[in-house]
């Protein structure tokens, strides 16, 4: 073979190798983004996968136990189209709060309890009328 046409076998290669690399990347880290009602909807839609539910946290049903990092309470929909109980077991975020705007983060199970692995806050917006 001529040096040219190795160079551009190599070259296809390893653009081929990358490629793969990159979805098999991004194929790993994909997860659903979705609201109560949405999840509610169609949950085997999600088997298998990692997912984030955004929702309002349920006024008087926040259960923390600060010695061991226990949280468990329930999600509203925004819209109020429906509800989920949430165990998560780690640091209580600072924003964290009965009414608050959050998104939860966890695989999702076959459960009446969904398993949190992250619960994520925002901060509410300066812009907002009080």
């Amino acid at each position: 073979m001529q040096r040219q046409t190795k160079f551009v076998v190599g070259v296809v290669i390893i653009v081929l190798a990358v490629a793969f690399l990159v979805y098999n990347a991004v194929d790993q880290t994909k997860m659903y983004m979705v609201t109560v009602a949405e999840y509610l909807a169609a949950p085997n839609a999600y088997s298998g996968t990692t997912v984030r539910i955004a929702g309002r946290v349920h006024e008087n049903s926040m259960k923390w136990d600060a010695k061991k990092h226990d949280l468990l309470f329930a999600l509203d929909d925004i819209t109020g189209e429906g509800q989920i109980k949430v165990h998560y077991n780690g640091l209580l975020p600072d924003m964290f709060a009965e009414g608050r705007d959050v998104i939860v983060e966890g695989p999702h199970t076959n459960g009446e309890v969904f398993e949190a692995t992250a619960v994520l806050t925002s901060c509410p917006s300066k812009y907002e009328p009080e």
